[in-house]
């Protein structure tokens, strides 16, 4: 903390103990304005980081928005390839279906021969 200096006549005015406790007085003073000083600057901070978290909550939610249509986009995708992929998958089967049928059927002809 600051050292109050009194000015010599203002000492001789009051006297030492008037200066004392005019002491006291300022330094209650500068400690309120202090204290007030203080809750305004966090009333401000809290009013600002209330704003600024709407404005990101804002910002989040029209991301997530875009992301949801391009989310959709995807699952379409994704199903149409899942698809593709079953038919590909039967097509290959049944090749191999009648692949082994047919050596079945030539070893069973060479056998019974």
């Amino acid at each position: 903390m600051a050292v109050i200096a009194i000015p010599s006549i203002l000492r001789d005015k009051l006297g030492d103990e008037g200066v004392e406790a005019f002491t006291e007085v300022i330094k209650e003073i500068d400690l309120e304005a202090r204290k007030e000083s203080i809750t305004i600057v966090e009333e401000r901070f809290e009013r600002r980081l209330t704003e600024e978290i709407g404005k990101v909550r804002t910002e989040l939610r029209n991301e997530i928005g875009k992301n949801r249509v391009e989310i959709e986009k995807i699952r379409v995708e994704v199903a149409a390839s899942k698809a593709d992929t079953l038919r590909w998958m039967f097509i290959f089967w049944i090749g191999q279906i009648g692949v082994l049928s047919g050596i079945i059927f030539a070893m069973l002809k060479l056998y019974f021969k």
